[in-house]
């Protein structure tokens, strides 16, 4: 999918706006939320050093958001959707198929994991593991604060690639396919059926 102007798009999870920054420099007008006002101050910042005006950042839960139905021609998300609950990403999912006009896209990119019960998700966990050992006690640190995290799915509530794809085909998008990226990270997308 490709940013051309007059194209709607929501960016869930938009952060400092990595995905909403170049989407609007495209021409389309950008609807951004996040949860952090921090975050979205940022992204009013790098808006405004850009003089980009059709960015609408919104700043509310992901879980709360409400837009009309079939006014979206595309939903995109980064690096966002890992920090849901799995029945808040199946409703999320559902919405985003109303929001679409038929035929719009979703597009995802995330920390797509399992519990380690692949041996991708196990090679993928030794790497990290490895990479936070080597930098001392910082990385113990942060390795005993994120075990516990990923185990008792606390902060972080990752899918495998094949769990992404099953939901968006349960929730009603076509065209389903997906892709790991690089380590953990993965790419899904589907379609509104026309």
């Amino acid at each position: 999918m490709a940013a051309r102007p007059g194209m709607r798009v929501l960016d869930m999870g938009c952060g400092s706006g990595q995905v909403t920054i170049p989407l609007a420099r495209a021409g389309a007008e950008v609807i951004a939320v996040d949860v952090s006002p921090a975050m979205i101050r940022l992204l009013r910042e790098n808006a405004a050093r850009e003089a980009l005006t059709n960015i609408r950042p919104v700043v509310d839960a992901l879980e709360n958001l409400r837009l009309p139905a079939a006014s979206l021609d595309a939903v995109v998300s980064n690096y966002a959707l890992h920090h849901l609950a799995d029945d808040d990403k199946r409703r999320l999912l559902r919405a985003a198929t109303v929001w679409l006009r038929p035929g719009g896209h979703l597009i995802i990119g995330d920390l797509m994991l399992g519990r380690g019960g692949s041996a991708h998700d196990r090679a993928v966990i030794r790497g990290k593991i490895a990479a936070l050992g080597r930098r001392g006690p910082g990385g113990w640190w942060r390795i005993a604060k994120n075990s516990w995290r990923f185990m008792a799915r606390t902060c972080e509530r990752p899918l495998p690639l094949s769990a992404w794809a099953q939901l968006l085909e349960e929730t009603g998008f076509a065209d389903v396919s997906g892709r790991s990226v690089v380590a953990e990270a993965g790419l899904v997308r589907g379609s509104r059926p026309a």
